[in-house]
């Protein structure tokens, strides 16, 4: 009966620990998407919009499509000209792939999309939010980058692909050279798409 026992109380423990660590750790060829939202105050609304006009020349590649490392490096969001509004130009001079270079150029991922947006509640502040959806091509290459950049944290890193994104590039950096602007970090989502629902990003 002792020797039993064990085994009874082994198998559920087993498979809970096992299969959400291998979904978590994410493997070469998954699709993965970050998304982070930021509370945003718009300080000079003048700078935002001149910015914007400085940008409008910038060619927007088709998003969707499966890019190689050359063509992610000249992506542009996903958004419209900007409008009137100054949310239309902050959420135009927002490129959520900024702070992912050196990501890119490891080969760790390659950028399928991205998008980009912001909505005031207020004149003056409102959320800003961004989103890369990226087909994962090393592993190992992030976790790397992520480990030097956060050696105290290399077991979560081992252990989570979210967290080896989130110290491998700064999800914040896209908003951290607009003029105009003080923000506060809100949510980052890093999630794992399975393949039906990567197509429909």
């Amino acid at each position: 009966m002792d020797a039993e026992q064990p085994g009874l109380f082994q198998l559920p423990d087993r498979e809970p620990q096992v299969h959400p660590e291998r979904a978590q750790r994410g493997r070469n060829r998954e699709v993965w998407g970050l998304t982070t939202t930021a509370q945003v105050t718009i300080t000079d609304a003048s700078a935002v919009h001149a910015a914007a006009r400085a940008d409008e020349g910038v060619v927007i590649a088709a998003s969707g499509v499966d890019r190689g490392v050359e063509d992610a490096e000249s992506e542009a969001p996903d958004v419209a000209v900007p409008g009137d509004g100054v949310f239309d130009a902050l959420a135009w001079l927002i490129w959520p792939s900024e702070g992912l270079e050196g990501a890119l150029e490891a080969g760790a991922l390659r950028i399928l999309s991205v998008e980009s947006e912001a909505k005031g509640d207020s004149v003056d502040h409102g959320t800003a939010t961004w989103r890369v959806t990226a087909k994962l091509t090393d592993v190992d290459a992030l976790r790397g980058l992520a480990a030097r950049a956060c050696p105290d944290e290399a077991a979560e890193i081992s252990a989570s692909l979210a967290v080896a994104w989130q110290r491998a590039s700064d999800p914040f950096a896209p908003l951290r050279k607009i003029a105009g602007i003080t923000w506060k970090p809100g949510r980052v989502v890093v999630e794992h798409l399975p393949a039906r629902a990567a197509r429909n990003h």
